[in-house]
């Protein structure tokens, strides 16, 4: 009966990694949503969200509260702290969803951008020589890459005076190549992680593209591996997951972002196809106030692993359909996508479908990638990713 399980307050959109995730403990919990007219306030710490809290603490008391997304887990946090709920609190949130506390946080434990907040920035006059010849310009709270500019100072320093609110400003690294590590950690320290590479950094994710792991004898890995730890381990933050960025410039590795949620746009559904991990389940579990040790992989990857997101061309030329995508080598499954064949994107995350690929050469997977970018029309990609496995 559900008057026995253990009462928990959701914040956040139905998401259907999440919904899966909770329902691995539907047996000893119940999940209840925050009521509709308090919706608006789910996202935003404060008197109107506590007020509904209460009331909701008062009739029927929650143990624990699931923040679904990034967008809610602040006011998860804040929640938590109110009540003295497990997870993680709301000065444990502010570094891992605030890019400004994230930054002045960490700057001291890993090489990080340099970075000022749009109203220093302006009055501050920050040096613009030839060691800053262009910023990033980044709402202080976001995902998926959603607002964030990269342009000239004088450019910068001109659209923030035409454009209200707070803004985040970080020197501009050249990158060359973006990884992320994504993984779960317990009592302060990383227990399970594994280091990828996006096949083009974010800010430059035109049409299709993709992320793989990183091939075990990348020169590169264990400088990753290492920074990896430092940013969880300085942040102290118990029991959960964590997706980290960081970028390369040719010689130095920088400390991009980190978000204690797992990755989004199906990049789960990859480690638990890939590697049996199930880091939605982890996120769920930490937040009930369970460790997720028992969600970890169960092998590793098989080299070259990936997923690839279909997305329209910059001429307009669409991807290989879905159902031709299934039929290649290496695709171990194809997921559904989150807008309409042909649609423009909004962000790196907008995609038609998601193609999975597994064990693939590294030729293999170009080939798969120029399939599903250019296909051609008459059906040779088979025959050439095959002939390259």
């Amino acid at each position: 009966m559900s008057a026995t399980k253990t009462r928990v307050l959701v914040l956040g959109r139905d998401k259907e990694w999440a919904r899966r995730a909770m329902d691995e403990f539907s047996d000893t919990h119940e999940f209840v949503r925050i009521d509709e007219r308090a919706r608006q306030w789910e996202k935003t710490p404060g008197p109107e969200l506590l007020s509904h809290a209460d009331e909701l603490m008062a009739a029927r008391p929650f143990a624990a509260v699931v923040a679904t997304s990034e967008s809610t887990m602040l006011a998860a946090g804040f929640l938590r702290s109110q009540y003295g709920l497990p997870g993680l609190g709301y000065e444990q949130t502010l570094p891992v969803t605030n890019k400004w506390r994230m930054r002045t946080r960490l700057a001291a434990v890993v090489p990080s951008p340099r970075a000022w907040l749009s109203g220093q920035f302006l009055a501050e006059e920050p040096e613009r020589g030839a060691d800053l010849p262009e910023v990033v310009v980044k709402p202080i709270a976001s995902s998926a890459s959603r607002d964030v500019r990269r342009m000239p100072v004088a450019e910068a320093r001109a659209w923030l005076a035409d454009h209200a609110g707070l803004w985040l400003v970080e020197q501009a690294v050249a990158v060359r190549r973006e990884f992320h590590c994504d993984g779960a950690f317990h009592n302060g320290r990383v227990s399970w992680m594994e280091v990828s590479e996006y096949d083009r950094p974010a800010l430059q994710t035109t049409g299709t593209w993709g992320t793989s792991f990183l091939r075990r004898g990348d020169p590169l890995r264990p400088r990753l591996s290492d920074l990896a730890h430092r940013v969880v381990e300085a942040l102290d933050a118990g029991d959960g997951v964590f997706h980290a960025e960081f970028l390369y410039d040719g010689a130095d590795l920088y400390f991009g972002e980190i978000g204690m949620r797992p990755a989004g746009a199906g990049w789960g559904e990859l480690l638990r196809v890939t590697t049996g991990a199930d880091i939605w389940a982890a996120f769920v579990a930490c937040q009930l106030g369970h460790d997720g040790l028992g969600f970890a992989q169960r092998r590793p990857p098989a080299e070259t692993s990936g997923m690839l997101w279909a997305r329209p061309n910059a001429d307009g030329s669409l991807p290989l359909p879905a159902s031709r995508a299934r039929e290649l080598p290496g695709v171990v499954l194809v997921g559904e996508g989150n807008m309409a064949r042909g649609t423009d994107p909004a962000n790196s995350c907008d995609f038609e479908y998601r193609a999975y690929y597994e064990g693939l050469t590294t030729e293999g997977a170009a080939l798969l990638r120029a399939a599903v970018t250019h296909p051609n029309g008459d059906g040779p990609e088979s025959t050439a990713i095959g002939a390259a496995l």
